[in-house]
């Protein structure tokens, strides 16, 4: 199995595990931040950095050039907007990488932010660095949900309030 085959892999198994996170988030409560934590981001914040950072990767398999500067990261959307912004990118993206040659995937990606280089790697690089970032702050926004009065859905196996 080549990396980008096991990139199309992961991000198949990974979209419906977002989805059921989100899901599983009481939308009254998006405005939680864990007590104490000045510089967290709310509930509804880290979904719609998500719902955005999702959307990051077509431009970037595409043209191998991603402007961070681009995107609205500071747009309030609903969960169920910010819920279908989030798969209908990752399943674009799974579609995108699935559809393009191991040679494409070696090619070099930059992503820009403030008019300037934040990062030079090869798209496959950079797919990957964007779905275990994603992962990374799914896995923040987890810890919200149970404080919220969510139940904490199964995300690699059962959880304590899920049998799934």
């Amino acid at each position: 199995m080549t990396d980008r085959e096991f990139f199309v892999q992961t991000l198949e198994g990974e979209i419906p595990r977002f989805e059921r996170v989100f899901k599983a988030l009481p939308e009254d409560k998006l405005d939680y931040k864990h007590p104490g934590d000045a510089k967290g981001k709310s509930a509804g914040e880290l979904v719609n950095m998500l719902a955005t950072e999702a959307s990051t990767f077509m431009p970037m398999l595409e043209t191998g050039i991603v402007n961070m500067d681009e995107f609205s990261w500071a747009e309030k959307r609903s969960l169920a907007d910010a819920t279908n912004l989030l798969v209908s990118s990752f399943k674009q993206a799974h579609e995108k990488a699935q559809a393009t040659s191991e040679e494409d995937w070696a090619k070099p990606a930059q992503m820009m932010m403030g008019g300037k280089s934040g990062w030079d790697t090869t798209r496959g690089g950079m797919a990957w660095g964007f779905i275990l970032d994603a992962i990374h702050h799914r896995g923040q926004l987890s810890t919200y949900i149970r404080p919220m009065g969510g139940m904490v859905p199964s995300i690699y196996g059962p959880s304590a309030d899920s049998a799934e």
